[in-house]
């Protein structure tokens, strides 16, 4: 809670009680009337009222800043007894002081009748005394909930942006590691698709830097990735690349986390056959309205055993917890040697 706020609880609690307490209704009558508005300073009645008002702020704030803070603590019930003891004894022997010793010495006024027992002035006190203990108390637990549940919130917004920094972090070497090795096989063969395929990388790697670190971009851009990625995974399969990328996109504009569907095809480049005319590697996007469907299908290389291919599709749907809870859902199924992907998300 704003401190401002907090202030202005406090306020209002004050503003209350003392209108409360200078705030006498005739019932005969049926009026109220305002005796703060005669106040007569030559009158004890009225400067012991503002005595008890007094007493009243001074134990509500000697709870709310130092017994509360200092000795609650709910394992240990000895020490909350004890402090409310304590609490009790200083209201109630201000408040002898003031109305029974100090008032006498000025006024010659007594608030009690002359030989009042100790018992009965402290069993009247209780009640007294217990209105600013308690609320005091009260008020402690409520700002003290709010300031813990906004901790609270800090802490698990902080934590959800150190593990998606975390798992960024997981998937660019994971990447650069792939894309490093199939330019090895270009410039090992001396392609001249070696070149192009740097230039590429070069641009896959601005992409990764620079733009990665925004908590979204925008789906073109995305796209643009995923085409510059295929383009570099076929230069290097022997034979004729069979990829088709199939797009259908209302909103290129509309956000996405980034790097959020790359792992999908890279895992289809990494382990599936992309070489097969009659079963080509298959990736289809599609936005529409506030819905982005990504379906890919492939051919399982069962020759390919690698027992890091997890790693990334792991990250993925870690990323998808944190970014989309409750608002996305990914089927990976295996079918007579092929393996499916859809990825719905409500954006």
């Amino acid at each position: 809670m704003k401190k401002k706020y907090v202030i202005l609880l406090h306020l209002l609690f004050w503003l209350y009680y003392i209108m409360q307490d200078l705030t006498v209704f005739d019932f005969k009558q049926q009026k109220i009337s305002f005796p703060i508005l005669a106040f007569d300073f030559n009158k004890p009645e009225y400067l012991l009222t503002l005595s008890f008002t007094a007493i009243y702020i001074f134990v509500f704030y000697l709870n709310y800043l130092v017994f509360m803070p200092k000795f609650f603590d709910v394992k240990n019930v000895k020490r909350i007894v004890l402090s409310f003891l304590a609490l009790f004894i200083i209201f109630i022997g201000m408040r002898y002081l003031i109305e029974e010793v100090l008032f006498d010495i000025l006024f010659g006024f007594h608030n009690y009748y002359k030989g009042v027992t100790v018992t009965y002035y402290i069993y009247d006190n209780l009640a007294y005394s217990s209105l600013p203990i308690m609320a005091s108390s009260v008020l402690w637990f409520i700002v003290n909930m709010l300031r813990l549940q906004k901790e609270q919130l800090t802490l698990l917004e902080s934590k959800r942006e150190t593990e998606i920094n975390f798992l960024k972090s997981q998937i660019n070497p994971h990447f650069i590691f792939n894309t490093l090795n199939n330019i090895y096989y270009l410039v090992f063969e001396k392609s001249e698709k070696a070149l192009p395929a740097v230039e590429q990388l070069s641009g896959l790697m601005r992409y990764m830097t620079y733009e990665s670190q925004n908590e979204t971009i925008a789906l073109q851009r995305e796209i643009a990735y995923i085409d510059n990625f295929i383009a570099l995974e076929t230069m290097r399969i022997s034979g004729d690349a069979q990829v088709v990328f199939k797009k259908n996109i209302e909103n290129p504009e509309c956000r996405i986390p980034p790097l959020l569907l790359i792992p999908f095809v890279e895992n289809g480049f990494k382990h599936g056959i992309v070489n097969n005319p009659e079963n080509p590697f298959t990736i289809e996007l599609t936005q529409n309205k506030n819905h982005l469907i990504l379906q890919t299908q492939n051919t399982i290389n069962n020759y390919k055993k690698d027992h890091q291919s997890g790693v990334g599709i792991e990250n993925i749907k870690k990323r998808l917890q944190l970014y989309f809870p409750d608002r996305h859902s990914l089927e990976i199924t295996t079918k007579e040697n092929m393996y499916y992907v859809k990825l719905d998300i409500t954006l």
